[in-house]
């Protein structure tokens, strides 16, 4: 609880202020401030020590003074105008400093309204221990997405500025920066020093290299994790530039199209080991239906007759991340496996991947069920 109150504290109070003092002008706009600040304060002092009211005589105490002092700020005045000349001057400058700090205001406000670049950099610069995702396309989204999900906080740089996933990547409350990742500046706006990672993802290999590197050479300890789509280039970068967190599009892709290939049902597939001893880890979803004769079994039971390892499960709305062996799996349960195909398929004939469940409902994925 406290640890939510405190990050909606930093998102929507102390994170926007600290941006306000971030846009170009802040310091003009700080000195006006002090200079506001002591106006108010000094004409507060005065009506309070040499204010004398002209038709009684009476004097103020520090509370009316300073309410008086509000007052004049809309040019509202319950006393009568004083009689000495610091008084007076006191009368003038106060209202006169509240519009012109009214104005910086709105002036930085409408600023931070129609520029969101302008204001998406000041906010990106108040962020710390953050991933820098470096091109909004496809891949782009859906990192920026489920580093969100992971409850960690990301700035985007985006060089286009129709890119059509800006909109909504902003709506989830994401700063983007429309500008060009490679360039210095532009990487010392998003707050480098501080970042826990960048993720280099356009779709070119030496604009993501570029960025990479440049990364690397402003904070040599940073966290780089490069997308590239040349294998060669990849492994090149592994050896050459001790960036060692490399995915290639290909090696990522190319176990999942081949697996998806042999018709095994399957939602993700990702290849380890290498020459000979290469293999292929599965992850696939399935549903639990009522005629399914694997109602009933424990978790363990199950990972054992069909050599499969069970890394999730969600019943009754409640998730559970590697599930005990003693949990009995009931109608209507969704659990994650990782098997070889073989083990797949015959999880497959006995309850539908959750991909095909509507194929099941409508007679289109047959199973064995109890009563064969």
């Amino acid at each position: 609880m406290r640890h939510a109150i405190a990050r909606w504290f930093l998102i929507h109070l102390k994170r926007p202020v600290q941006a306000f003092f971030k846009m170009p002008g802040a310091k003009n706009f700080g000195l006006m401030l002090v200079g506001f600040t002591i106006i108010v304060i000094a004409a507060v002092i005065d009506l309070h020590f040499n204010y004398e009211n002209p038709e009684t005589g009476g004097r103020l105490d520090l509370v009316t003074a300073t309410y008086i002092v509000f007052a004049l700020l809309v040019f509202e005045s319950p006393i009568p105008f004083p009689t000495t000349w610091i008084t007076r001057l006191a009368f003038f400058l106060v209202p006169i400093s509240g519009i012109l700090l009214l104005g910086q205001g709105i002036v930085r406000v409408g600023n931070s309204l129609f520029n969101k670049n302008l204001w998406d950099q000041a906010m990106a610069s108040t962020y710390k221990d953050h991933t820098i995702v470096c091109g909004l396309g496809k891949v782009g989204y859906k990192v920026t997405r489920w580093i969100l999900d992971l409850n960690e906080e990301v700035v985007v740089i985006e060089r286009h500025d129709d890119n059509a996933f800006i909109p909504e990547v902003r709506s989830w409350g994401v700063p983007v920066i429309i500008a060009d990742a490679r360039r210095t500046e532009i990487l010392e706006s998003v707050n480098i020093k501080d970042a826990e990672s960048i993720v280099p993802c356009t779709s070119d290999d030496l604009t993501n290299l570029s960025i990479a590197l440049e990364a690397r050479r402003m904070r040599p300890a940073l966290k780089v994790v490069l997308r590239m789509f040349d294998m060669h280039i990849a492994e090149n970068v592994r050896d050459g530039f001790d960036i060692h967190t490399v995915f290639s599009i290909a090696d990522i892709s190319a176990p999942a199209f081949a697996a998806a290939a042999t018709r095994a049902p399957l939602d993700h597939a990702f290849a380890f080991g290498e020459g000979d001893e290469r293999s292929i880890l599965t992850v696939t979803t399935f549903t639990l239906v009522p005629e399914s004769i694997l109602v009933g079994y424990t978790v363990g039971t199950l990972e054992d007759e069909f050599e499969i390892a069970v890394m999730a499960q969600h019943c009754n709305g409640e998730f559970m991340l590697h599930p005990h062996d003693d949990v009995i799996l009931s109608a209507g349960d969704r659990f994650v496996a990782s098997a070889s195909i073989e083990a797949l398929n015959r999880l497959a004939s006995l309850t539908p991947p959750t991909r095909e469940y509507e194929n099941y409902r409508r007679g289109r994925w047959p199973i064995k069920t109890k009563k064969e």
